[in-house]
């Protein structure tokens, strides 16, 4: 992080401590250059997410409310009640006054803005696009299909007998600088898949899109018409009975994607923006997907010292299908014919001190998964993790591609611990509650998104858009903010962003010379040549504070006006409210459908927001620069002091066991 930007957090801290001002609420206001501009509060809404004006129905009729609408038609001292014994604030309850009856969507219409519309999973067919291509997907090597078929975690080396389950040439883990990724196929962007692009156009598609750029933002999605349900983590020990069942922090990231137009298509690829460099666990897990399908011979050859043997790249192996106003693509990692579904997910997964600590898994890579069960170390620790993390993720990758499953593999970077295989079976039930459940949430957040991407384009037509999502809104809404995507300043913005932490297009201010120092002190009769008393008083801890506090209060430091956004074109923000209907009664809660006789709908509604420009603009930035700094983590060079209090922990169990991962094979 830059130097301004850690000035500028350290700040709010304080001012949070010692005010009770929020870091969301500071605002800048104008002054002269001899005033400091001054923070004040506000508190009808965040900075994130402007108010939303409500736009003027486009039905003229007099609703027609359900039991349970006019229920909640009280006045204002019973919904007091009702707030108080569970029903969520800013709930449909709060709205249902200003509701218009509810139609069914056609699809061939775009939609109206302001409307209610209502959608079923019955409403969307999913279809395989192209031929299969099946029989050139890999299978895995060194005995590891065992694991397909038996439920539970499958240890590599017996901690007892120390005898190997599998294969002992998977303990130890190549290294990124051993291994010679240019000998694997290179992935390829949903805008440069011409096969992809021409499904889109042969079946008049207007979207075309692959698993790893439209995961995150179906789970905003999903979390925003879900009701607020958690994953259901009552088969774990006792010992995680007092732990979070939400979703992690990381799932709450605002998702962006970028809308690339092409002859009639819209290839939606993931925005790189602020992911500029691979992740320890992103390069490893290329060559690590090779090394569980290859067998000790074949592996050796993609070393670089062997790597000359390699005489052609095989292609990788894609999973077409279409739904609603797409076609998605889905890579094929692995299969075996007796399953089900017959392929399935390579996920190796990197142990919790990695995650935790990803700049310095040299320092972390001592971490060691030694037991079954307990909060530390253990299998149950990274399966606890991996529900509330990854589980959303790769359900709806595990669905896109029509597999079966995830074959995980546990490791540190350094050795690999053991194997499990997790059925889609399994995800639905700890996600959705069954598999019934999960097929119709599925197909109702694709139909939710065409309709929200179709407006966004028929906004912007034949023009490249960032679109970004975001589901924790204080009334519970859907944000989706628009931004015309302009690539040459936005490369400047990226480089600046990999140089100094801040996403600009402006020139970071360059430190001040020695000489230029002196010459200003000289001006302001300071003796540029004094030395500091050495029995002087010390500054304090309440000088640093003071002196950050000035820092913040220089509206030249404020590095939200810094973030780049195209602010040549108009910043659309939309909010999306919804709620569901289960055999006719309408609801805001949690749905688990019991069987087929179940009705489920989707009752949803999107609105423009007429705000300010300036406002809009503001909001936005705000949003880029909690993207910018959301995944900053400790350098190696951090003290120790400052580090969060399980990132010690987990450095200290590291040093302590990093000697097992360098035991030779035969005394383990």
């Amino acid at each position: 992080m830059s130097s301004r930007l850690f000035a500028y957090s350290r700040a709010r801290t304080v001012l949070w401590r010692r005010h009770g001002i929020s870091a969301t609420a500071l605002r800048f206001t104008s002054s002269s250059s001899t005033d400091k501009p001054v923070p004040t509060q506000t508190t009808n809404h965040t900075d994130a997410d402007p108010p939303v004006t409500e736009q003027p129905s486009v039905v003229a009729s007099t609703p027609l409310y359900s039991k349970d609408e006019a229920d909640a038609i009280k006045p204002s001292s019973e919904k007091a009640n009702d707030d108080s014994s569970g029903k969520k604030s800013g709930s449909r309850f709060e709205f249902v006054r200003e509701r218009e009856p509810i139609v069914v969507h056609d699809a061939s219409q775009p939609i109206k803005l302001g409307k209610w519309y209502r959608i079923d999973a019955n409403m969307m067919d999913y279809n395989q696009v192209g031929k299969s291509h099946i029989n050139t997907v890999p299978r895995l090597a060194h005995g590891l299909e065992r694991v397909l078929f038996s439920p539970g975690v499958h240890l590599l080396q017996d901690p007892n007998s120390r005898v190997y389950n599998f294969d002992p040439y998977i303990r130890g883990i190549t290294q990124p600088d051993e291994f010679d990724f240019d000998k694997l196929t290179p992935y390829i962007t949903s805008s440069k898949d011409s096969k992809l692009i021409k499904y889109a156009r042969e079946r008049k598609k207007r979207f075309v899109g692959s698993t790893s750029s439209m995961t995150h933002v179906l789970s905003h999605l999903y979390f925003a018409i879900s009701g607020g349900k958690q994953p259901d983590i009552s088969s774990m020990s006792m010992r995680f009975a007092d732990m979070p069942s939400r979703f992690t922090r990381g799932m709450r990231y605002p998702a962006s994607i970028a809308l690339r137009y092409n002859d009639g298509v819209y290839s939606i690829d993931a925005d790189k923006s602020f992911d500029v460099k691979d992740s320890i666990l992103s390069v490893m897990g290329k060559s690590l997907e090779k090394l569980l399908t290859s067998t000790p011979s074949e592996f050796e050859m993609y070393k670089k010292q062997n790597s000359w043997k390699v005489k052609e790249i095989p292609e990788e192996n894609y999973h077409y299908v279409e739904a609603e106003d797409f076609i998605l693509r889905s890579q094929l990692d692995c299969r075996d014919d007796r399953l089900p579904r017959k392929t399935f997910d390579l996920k190796t997964r990197g142990s919790l001190a990695i995650r935790m600590d990803l700049d310095n898994h040299e320092v972390s890579r001592g971490y060691q998964i030694k037991t079954m069960k307990g909060r530390m170390q253990s299998f149950e620790r990274e399966y606890y993790d991996m529900v509330r993390s990854a589980f959303l993720k790769y359900n709806f990758q595990v669905r896109i591609g029509n597999m079966d499953g995830i074959f995980v593999a546990y490791h540190n970077t350094a050795r690999m611990f053991g194997f499990q295989y997790i059925s889609r079976r399994e995800m639905d039930e700890v996600l959705y509650g069954n598999e019934l459940t999960g097929n119709h949430m599925f197909k109702m957040i694709l139909l939710l998104l065409s309709k929200m991407l179709r407006t966004v384009t028929d906004q912007y037509p034949e023009t490249d858009v960032r679109v970004t999502f975001n589901s924790f809104t204080p009334d519970h809404s859907l944000s989706m903010w628009v931004e015309v995507i302009d690539d040459e300043k936005e490369a400047i913005a990226v480089k600046m962003y990999q140089e100094t932490g801040q996403y600009s297009v402006n020139p970071a201010p360059t430190a001040a010379t020695p000489e230029a120092s002196k010459e200003a002190a000289s001006k302001e009769g300071v003796d540029p040549f004094a030395t500091k008393d050495p029995l002087g008083a010390k500054p304090t801890e309440t000088d640093a504070e003071n002196a950050l506090l000035d820092e913040l209060l220089d509206e030249d430091v404020d590095p939200v006006e810094d973030v780049y956004v195209n602010s040549d074109h108009p910043i659309q923000h939309y909010r999306m409210e919804s709620f569901s209907t289960l055999n006719n009664q309408d609801t805001d809660d949690a749905i688990t459908l019991r069987d087929q006789t179940d009705e489920w709908s989707i009752n949803w509604s999107l609105k423009k927001s007429t705000a300010p420009p300036d406002e809009l603009v503001r909001h936005y930035r705000q949003l880029r620069l909690k993207q910018s700094t959301f995944f900053e983590r400790p350098s190696a060079d951090t003290p120790e002091e400052e580090l969060a209090p399980l990132v010690k922990v987990l450095r200290r169990l590291s040093r302590r066991n990093m000697w097992m991962n360098n035991t030779p094979r035969e005394r383990v």
